[in-house]
């Protein structure tokens, strides 16, 4: 069940990381060529290290947030009445 709870919260962040790196990408390429006579350069070593370490952040919240979310949704703690 947790690995399903996991995969349920990890796969929208990743898959939503890749088409917002590459719309910030085209924004910033639009905006410098129709407002300045500056080209779009690749981002150096710092950038792609600093977007792994959000996602490896992100996803080390939801892992550490799966044993509780486990403790207050188990058997023992679902009550019908």
């Amino acid at each position: 069940m947790q690995r399903v709870i996991g995969l349920e919260s990890a796969l929208p962040l990743l898959a939503g990381a890749a088409p917002s790196i590459g719309t910030g990408f085209a924004a910033a390429a639009m905006f410098l060529k129709s407002q300045t006579t500056y080209n779009l350069t690749s981002p150096g070593t710092a950038y792609y290290l600093l977007v792994a370490l959000g996602l490896i952040t992100a996803l080390g919240i939801i892992a550490s947030a799966l044993p509780l979310l486990k403790r207050i949704t188990g058997p023992e703690d679902a009550r019908s009445g």
